[in-house]
Protein backbone atom coordinates (compact mmCIF):
# COMPACT_ATOMS: atom_id res chain seq x y z
CA UNK A 1 0.00 0.00 0.00
CA UNK A 2 3.15 2.39 0.66
CA UNK A 3 4.24 1.66 -2.78
CA UNK A 4 1.40 3.20 -4.38
CA UNK A 5 0.89 5.83 -2.21
CA UNK A 6 4.56 6.72 -3.15
CA UNK A 7 4.08 5.93 -6.82
CA UNK A 8 1.43 8.63 -6.45
CA UNK A 9 3.19 10.85 -4.85
CA UNK A 10 5.64 10.96 -7.58
CA UNK A 11 3.26 11.37 -10.63
CA UNK A 12 1.28 14.03 -8.97
CA UNK A 13 3.38 16.88 -9.97
CA UNK A 14 3.36 15.33 -13.87
CA UNK A 15 -0.58 14.30 -13.99
CA UNK A 16 -1.21 17.75 -11.98
CA UNK A 17 0.55 19.44 -15.06
CA UNK A 18 -1.92 18.16 -17.71
CA UNK A 19 -4.91 17.33 -15.18
CA UNK A 20 -8.12 18.75 -14.97
CA UNK A 21 -9.63 20.50 -11.75
CA UNK A 22 -11.12 16.45 -11.22
CA UNK A 23 -8.99 14.43 -11.40
CA UNK A 24 -6.62 16.97 -9.71
CA UNK A 25 -8.95 16.71 -6.79
CA UNK A 26 -9.37 13.18 -7.26
CA UNK A 27 -5.49 12.72 -6.50
CA UNK A 28 -4.68 15.50 -3.92
CA UNK A 29 -7.58 13.83 -1.76
CA UNK A 30 -5.86 10.15 -2.38
CA UNK A 31 -2.31 11.55 -1.53
CA UNK A 32 -4.03 13.43 1.95
CA UNK A 33 -5.64 9.71 2.87
CA UNK A 34 -1.89 7.72 2.52
CA UNK A 35 -0.03 10.81 4.10
CA UNK A 36 -2.45 10.45 7.19
CA UNK A 37 -3.34 6.86 6.93
CA UNK A 38 -0.15 5.48 5.80
CA UNK A 39 2.07 7.93 6.77
CA UNK A 40 2.87 9.03 3.13
CA UNK A 41 5.40 12.31 2.46
CA UNK A 42 3.10 14.40 1.39
CA UNK A 43 4.07 17.67 2.17
CA UNK A 44 1.84 20.98 1.40
CA UNK A 45 1.36 21.37 -2.38
CA UNK A 46 0.12 25.07 -4.56
CA UNK A 47 -1.34 23.95 -7.64
CA UNK A 48 -3.25 26.16 -10.12
CA UNK A 49 -6.72 24.60 -9.17
CA UNK A 50 -6.14 22.41 -5.92
CA UNK A 51 -4.27 23.20 -3.14
CA UNK A 52 -2.63 20.61 -0.25
CA UNK A 53 -2.13 21.55 3.51
CA UNK A 54 -0.89 19.44 6.29
CA UNK A 55 -1.69 19.62 9.85
CA UNK A 56 0.72 18.42 12.04
CA UNK A 57 -0.37 18.44 15.75
CA UNK A 58 -2.91 16.69 15.32
CA UNK A 59 -2.05 14.87 12.20
CA UNK A 60 -4.27 16.28 9.12
CA UNK A 61 -4.65 16.98 5.30
CA UNK A 62 -6.92 19.38 3.59
CA UNK A 63 -7.83 20.03 0.02
CA UNK A 64 -8.90 22.46 -1.19
CA UNK A 65 -9.80 22.71 -5.01
CA UNK A 66 -10.55 26.49 -6.66
CA UNK A 67 -11.91 25.32 -10.17
CA UNK A 68 -14.57 23.05 -11.48
CA UNK A 69 -17.99 22.13 -11.20
CA UNK A 70 -18.89 21.34 -7.75
CA UNK A 71 -20.79 18.10 -8.14
CA UNK A 72 -18.47 16.48 -10.48
CA UNK A 73 -15.46 17.69 -8.22
CA UNK A 74 -17.57 16.10 -5.14
CA UNK A 75 -17.81 12.54 -7.00
CA UNK A 76 -14.37 12.57 -7.79
CA UNK A 77 -13.53 13.17 -4.04
CA UNK A 78 -15.98 10.65 -2.93
CA UNK A 79 -14.79 7.99 -5.40
CA UNK A 80 -11.14 8.63 -4.07
CA UNK A 81 -12.95 8.38 -0.18
CA UNK A 82 -14.61 5.33 -0.83
CA UNK A 83 -12.25 3.39 -2.69
CA UNK A 84 -9.83 3.16 0.79
CA UNK A 85 -9.68 -0.13 2.71
CA UNK A 86 -10.96 1.83 5.54
CA UNK A 87 -14.30 1.03 4.06
CA UNK A 88 -15.44 5.23 4.58
CA UNK A 89 -19.27 5.68 4.75
CA UNK A 90 -20.78 9.07 5.47
CA UNK A 91 -21.80 9.61 8.89
CA UNK A 92 -25.01 8.51 10.52
CA UNK A 93 -25.52 12.50 11.83
CA UNK A 94 -26.04 14.61 9.14
CA UNK A 95 -24.57 18.39 8.82
CA UNK A 96 -26.88 21.33 7.70
CA UNK A 97 -25.23 22.94 3.86
CA UNK A 98 -26.11 26.22 6.02
CA UNK A 99 -24.24 28.81 3.09
CA UNK A 100 -22.50 25.63 1.72
CA UNK A 101 -24.49 23.23 -1.28
CA UNK A 102 -23.36 19.95 0.70
CA UNK A 103 -21.43 18.78 4.02
CA UNK A 104 -20.70 15.56 5.07
CA UNK A 105 -18.43 13.19 7.08
CA UNK A 106 -17.51 10.11 6.59
CA UNK A 107 -16.05 8.02 8.85
CA UNK A 108 -13.92 4.33 8.77
CA UNK A 109 -15.20 1.40 9.72
CA UNK A 110 -15.07 1.05 13.96
CA UNK A 111 -12.01 -0.11 14.68
CA UNK A 112 -8.24 0.69 16.42
CA UNK A 113 -8.06 3.59 14.33
CA UNK A 114 -10.79 6.48 14.29
CA UNK A 115 -10.24 8.49 10.96
CA UNK A 116 -12.92 10.66 9.23
CA UNK A 117 -13.13 13.01 5.98
CA UNK A 118 -15.04 16.14 6.32
CA UNK A 119 -16.17 17.54 2.62
CA UNK A 120 -17.85 20.99 2.01
CA UNK A 121 -18.82 21.50 -1.76
CA UNK A 122 -19.88 24.88 -2.48
CA UNK A 123 -22.42 26.42 -4.84
CA UNK A 124 -21.89 26.59 -8.68
CA UNK A 125 -19.55 30.07 -8.92
CA UNK A 126 -18.78 30.18 -5.31
CA UNK A 127 -15.14 29.99 -4.21
CA UNK A 128 -13.75 27.48 -2.57
CA UNK A 129 -15.33 24.76 -5.14
CA UNK A 130 -14.35 22.31 -2.30
CA UNK A 131 -12.68 21.55 0.31
CA UNK A 132 -11.97 18.06 2.14
CA UNK A 133 -9.96 17.32 5.35
CA UNK A 134 -8.61 13.97 6.54
CA UNK A 135 -7.74 13.30 10.02
CA UNK A 136 -7.88 10.90 12.73
CA UNK A 137 -8.99 11.39 16.19
CA UNK A 138 -8.19 9.66 19.60
CA UNK A 139 -11.71 8.55 20.28
CA UNK A 140 -14.40 7.77 17.62
CA UNK A 141 -17.30 10.21 17.66
CA UNK A 142 -20.68 9.24 18.29
CA UNK A 143 -21.97 10.74 15.86
CA UNK A 144 -20.42 8.41 13.12
CA UNK A 145 -22.91 5.49 14.42
CA UNK A 146 -25.68 7.48 15.80
CA UNK A 147 -28.32 10.14 14.30
CA UNK A 148 -28.06 12.52 16.59
CA UNK A 149 -30.45 15.20 14.42
CA UNK A 150 -29.42 18.16 12.14
CA UNK A 151 -26.20 19.22 13.18
CA UNK A 152 -25.27 23.37 12.32
CA UNK A 153 -21.88 24.55 12.31
CA UNK A 154 -21.51 27.79 14.48
CA UNK A 155 -21.24 31.12 12.02
CA UNK A 156 -18.01 32.57 13.37
CA UNK A 157 -16.25 29.35 13.27
CA UNK A 158 -15.04 26.72 11.64
CA UNK A 159 -17.27 23.55 10.38
CA UNK A 160 -17.00 21.13 13.46
CA UNK A 161 -17.95 17.97 11.76
CA UNK A 162 -18.80 14.57 13.04
CA UNK A 163 -15.30 13.57 14.62
CA UNK A 164 -14.06 16.98 14.78
CA UNK A 165 -10.99 17.95 12.91
CA UNK A 166 -8.11 19.84 14.16
CA UNK A 167 -8.60 23.19 14.57
CA UNK A 168 -6.15 25.78 13.61
CA UNK A 169 -7.20 28.93 15.30
CA UNK A 170 -5.29 30.08 17.82
CA UNK A 171 -6.64 30.28 21.28
CA UNK A 172 -5.38 32.76 24.07
CA UNK A 173 -5.26 31.44 27.57
CA UNK A 174 -5.80 33.70 30.57
CA UNK A 175 -4.41 33.21 33.11
CA UNK A 176 -6.06 31.96 36.21
CA UNK A 177 -6.48 34.67 39.34
CA UNK A 178 -4.03 34.37 42.07
CA UNK A 179 -5.25 32.43 44.82
CA UNK A 180 -5.44 34.16 48.08
CA UNK A 181 -2.13 33.61 50.54
CA UNK A 182 -2.82 31.05 52.89
CA UNK A 183 -1.98 32.22 56.10
CA UNK A 184 1.03 30.17 58.01
CA UNK A 185 1.28 29.73 62.09
CA UNK A 186 2.44 32.92 62.73
CA UNK A 187 -0.36 34.75 61.77
CA UNK A 188 -2.42 32.30 64.00
CA UNK A 189 -0.70 33.57 67.07
CA UNK A 190 -2.84 36.54 68.39
CA UNK A 191 -0.53 39.69 68.73
CA UNK A 192 -2.22 41.21 72.30
CA UNK A 193 -0.66 44.63 70.81
CA UNK A 194 3.40 43.84 71.51
CA UNK A 195 3.90 43.77 68.09
CA UNK A 196 2.85 47.76 67.73
CA UNK A 197 5.33 50.27 68.02
CA UNK A 198 4.28 53.55 69.94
Amino acid sequence: MRTLALALLLTLPAVAAQADPVQEARSATSACLAAVIDGAPVEDIDGDDVIIRRGKDPVSCTVRVNAGEPVVVQDAVQAAIKRRPELFTPAKTRWQAGDWAFRETFCNIPGRRSLAVFVSTNKPGLQPVLTATVFEVAKRDERCDRDMGPQTVAAAGAPEPAATPPKSDIVELKPPPPKPKKKGWRDRIPDFGLGKED
